[in-house]
């Protein structure tokens, strides 16, 4: 899956999988100390180690196939408050699976706030690392309290697609059952094969908006199985037909419909458990509008339970 690396000056908060927050850089106590004209200064060399973090995540019931095959979204906020004479940054990697890996810099600021960086990828797992220090080559003057920490390393589901998904899911569940309630012995062939072309026109709806592959290959192949059903009712059947065929394809058809529904509940039931339990445990963190995305898939989930 494609991973996107996404940078913004927003103030969150959450917990890493360490104490927050984490010291990653202090030239108070890294580089060399020297008297100058305007006061004390840092200046290299500057001892610097290669840190490692690993985002704080919860797995539980992420072993669902809808669940995983779904896209992932990792943050982290870092406050680097640093005055220097030249640029000064820190090296890093962040990961996620062989798939999703980004390396830059995070650069020093004057000012004093709580910066965020975020990766959308396909893996419940992400670490990072900050694997060097930049200019501190040469010249170079470093005021007191030069300090990078990180706030926050968090993973959880990416918001718009598992949104995205639940939505799919319960548009899925009443196009399905809405068909059920109408291919009935009862029904006329007319009226059904209408009923089965208004089902094949939203089903291709939701294919061009579906990334998961296991959904996919449901659509798809209902889809097929009322192409199938929509060509015996019209060539084999007339209103108020009695023939074999008719009875036959109509019992064949329900089957169908009845399959493809208890798919959609089981996923429905699982999407619900795995998100319900995501939001439980963000509720202590601060992730923004990305915790009423998520609040929001859960409530359209429960509406079908």
């Amino acid at each position: 899956m494609k991973m996107l690396l996404l940078a913004t000056l927003s103030l969150t908060g959450a917990t890493l999988a360490q104490a927050a927050p984490i010291e990653v850089f202090n030239a108070d106590t890294q580089c060399a100390s020297r008297m100058t004209g305007t006061g004390e200064r840092f200046v290299p060399p500057c001892q610097f180690s290669s840190q490692s973090m690993t985002a704080d995540r919860n797995t539980a019931y992420s072993s669902d196939g809808l669940v995983r095959n779904g896209s992932f979204k990792t943050i982290l906020n870092y406050n680097f408050v640093c005055e220097s004479l030249r640029p000064l940054s820190v090296r890093y990697t962040l990961s996620a699976g062989s798939d999703a890996s980004e390396t830059n810099r995070i650069a020093g600021s004057r000012i004093n706030e709580i910066n965020t960086l975020s990766m959308v990828h396909g893996n419940h797992d992400a670490d990072l690392v900050f694997n060097g220090l930049d200019g501190v080559v040469g010249f170079q003057a470093i005021k007191p309290g030069c300090q990078l920490n990180v706030n926050q390393l968090l993973t959880y589901p990416e918001p718009s697609y598992f949104g995205q998904l639940a939505s799919h899911l319960v548009t899925h569940n009443g196009v399905i059952k809405s068909l059920v309630s109408i291919a009935q012995p009862s029904t006329n062939s007319v009226q059904l094969v209408s009923s089965i072309d208004n089902t094949l026109d939203l089903l291709s709806n939701l294919t061009f908006d579906i990334e998961d592959p296991i959904f996919l290959d449901q659509i798809t192949t209902a889809q097929a199985d009322l192409e199938r059903s929509k060509a015996v009712f019209t060539n084999n059947c007339r209103a108020g037909s009695s023939s074999s065929h008719c009875t036959i394809e109509l019992s064949r058809l329900r089957q169908v419909l009845q399959n493809n529904l208890t798919w959609n509940e089981a996923g429905i039931r699982s999407l619900h458990t795995y998100l319900s339990e995501q939001t439980r445990w963000l509720s202590g963190q601060s992730i923004g509008r990305d915790a009423l995305v998520l609040s929001n898939a859960v409530n359209r989930l429960r509406s079908r339970l």
